[in-house]
């Protein structure tokens, strides 16, 4: 897959391309229902098909203090839209000037002059241009003018209203990750680096491993069943979120994973939680054994959860 980062080297280059056009984090089943009829549409036409995005979200390069967590961390989403199918993708490397011209010099510079597209694919609630002030209506009408054609595909839902980025982050602050897994046709995914801890897991005969993480979406506190995904393989996991209410000294939330049939140290490794189901609430224990016993069963709800699991 081809990877554009600055719209000034675009000349028509991708001729009779099906694009689409959006953030797409998460990559969700929405997101994915676009990307394949852009793929399948290309494909019929002998043509790439083609993303154009952004990194970060739009609101991060605009507005950072209004911006949501992302889902993705911009490298898992590049692997899962060529995953898709997806042939070439632009995404400016300073996404300022392109989020500022209006709707009408973005499709003719972007997707008319620069990509040369032949047809747009998007979702049903697409928006476009300075201030969101391109819709359908627009875009077709600029179709018939500069010869693209533009389809909507049929939105996704889950609970009878459509799948959207927003729900999902919803789901997964909540702690409904089984929903978000639903939406995303996948677990929702973590990406830390393996960092120094209290050493308290060892000292209850559980060590764990403590995920520092970037400006992603966590989920509720809560403990977990899920999978640890380290460069030495992926295993079953106990995983932890929130303020470990047994020792009373921790002033934020914290992730941290069991890691079941696991031996060695993994700091500063990169590692991939993927969760699965929730299990149950934080709870405060009354002392380190009684801790340990549930966590003795935890693992073992883990192993029956992911038994089941997809």
């Amino acid at each position: 897959m081809e990877l554009i980062r600055d719209c000034n080297l675009l000349r028509g280059q991708y001729a009779g391309a099906a694009l689409a056009v959006g953030n797409f984090d998460g990559v969700h089943l929405g997101h994915r229902r676009i990307l394949s009829e852009a793929v399948a549409a290309a494909r019929d036409a002998g043509a790439p098909a083609a993303v154009f995005t952004f990194e970060p979200h739009p609101a991060a390069i605009l507005h950072p203090e209004k911006a949501p967590p992302r889902i993705l961390g911009f490298r898992q989403k590049l692997d899962l839209l060529e995953g898709a199918g997806i042939d070439v993708v632009v995404c400016p490397q300073d996404g300022h000037e392109i989020l500022g011209l209006d709707a009408e010099t973005f499709v003719r510079r972007v997707i008319v002059d620069g990509i040369g597209a032949a047809l747009i694919v998007e979702g049903h609630d697409f928006r476009f241009g300075c201030r969101q002030r391109g819709d359908e209506a627009m875009l077709r009408r600029m179709g018939a003018e500069h010869g693209f054609s533009v389809r909507i595909a049929e939105a996704v839902t889950f609970g009878d209203r459509p799948i959207s980025s927003t729900r999902i982050r919803e789901a997964v602050r909540a702690g409904a990750v089984g929903d978000a897994m639903k939406m995303l046709g996948r677990p929702f995914e973590f990406d830390g680096v393996v960092a120094h801890g209290h050493g308290r897991g060892r000292g209850l005969g559980y060590p764990t491993i403590n995920i520092a993480g970037g400006d992603f979406l966590v989920p509720g506190d809560g403990v977990y069943a899920g999978r640890a995904v380290l460069p030495s393989g992926t295993f079953a996991a106990a995983i932890s979120v929130g303020r470990a209410p047994t020792f009373h000294d921790l002033d934020r939330s914290v992730v941290e994973a069991f890691l079941l049939d696991f031996e060695g140290q993994a700091y500063d490794q990169e590692v991939r939680l993927q969760f699965v189901a929730r299990l149950r609430e934080q709870r405060t224990f009354t002392d380190g054994r009684a801790l340990s016993r549930q966590i003795g069963d935890d693992c073992r709800a883990v192993h029956a959860v992911l038994g089941q699991a997809i």
